[in-house]
């Protein structure tokens, strides 16, 4: 699907943030992905060459296949500034025309995820990665919640125990990183329920790829985005700075 949509685009820009990996291309798209600091290896120099600016995008979305966790990450924020459009005509993050032909598949929305997540007092809700942010406003709206996630954190469950408890979740939230770590298709398989939500800044709005997805949560960047990622930022300073902006497609049944 992105290979599709790269138009001959060039890589403008790249960075490897502390936060967010950055890339932009030579028609003015732009996408990020998540770093995962933990992942990388020791070193004062870690590679003995560097990508090379100037390449066809297709060539960065290949460094999706790589077993190296910041390659992986450009290929990633390359797949995403394909796929998740911002409007170049107007110079604001909003859906363009590719990005509303995917919403075609349902509604596209510029608002959090969660005021598109159906859920009650009655639901059993899984999530699989740690979203400290949202975690008491589900507490409150959901009958239990069971966190999965592989770093030691307060109240979660470690992935091994996802086989025995995601069947039992009547909405599912996972973290786009476990498309970049290679974990999403061992645990989806454990889904039990049509209220399945991927989310995060690794997000890819795209429906075909994930057709059990109701719910995608994704983030829009502008350009002026891999400035922030240069300086350290995450996603708080994207939206902080008008260089990114939360974006949700509520799938069709």
């Amino acid at each position: 699907m992105a290979r599709e949509k790269t138009k001959e685009a060039k890589i403008s820009d790249y960075v490897m943030g502390i936060s967010l990996c950055a890339v932009t291309l030579s028609d003015g798209r732009a996408g990020v992905a998540y770093t995962d600091r933990k992942a990388i290896p020791w070193g004062c120099s870690i590679y003995d060459e560097l990508p090379k600016v100037g390449v066809p995008a297709e060539e960065f979305i290949n460094m999706f296949d790589s077993n190296d966790t910041l390659t992986r990450s450009l290929g990633m924020a390359t797949i995403n500034a394909c796929i998740n459009e911002w409007d170049r005509a107007t110079h604001n993050v909003s859906p363009t025309s590719a990005t509303k032909a995917t919403a075609t598949k349902g509604t596209f929305k510029a608002v959090d995820v969660m005021e598109e997540v159906e859920m009650s007092k009655s639901d059993v809700v899984g999530m699989v990665g740690y979203f400290d942010p949202m975690i008491d406003d589900i507490k409150k709206q959901s009958k239990e919640l069971y966190i999965f996630e592989q770093e030691r954190m307060p109240e979660t469950f470690s992935p091994e125990k996802i086989p025995e408890l995601l069947p039992k979740c009547d909405v599912l939230l996972i973290s786009a990183t476990t498309i970049m770590n290679r974990t999403y298709d061992s645990i989806i398989k454990y889904a039990k329920t049509n209220k399945v939500v991927i989310l995060g800044p690794s997000t890819p709005i795209c429906p075909e790829a994930f057709p059990e997805v109701k719910v995608f949560g994704a983030t829009i960047v502008t350009p002026d985005a891999i400035k922030i990622v240069y300086h350290g930022g995450g996603t708080r300073n994207l939206y902080k700075e008008k260089a990114g902006k939360k974006v949700t497609l509520v799938v069709k049944n």
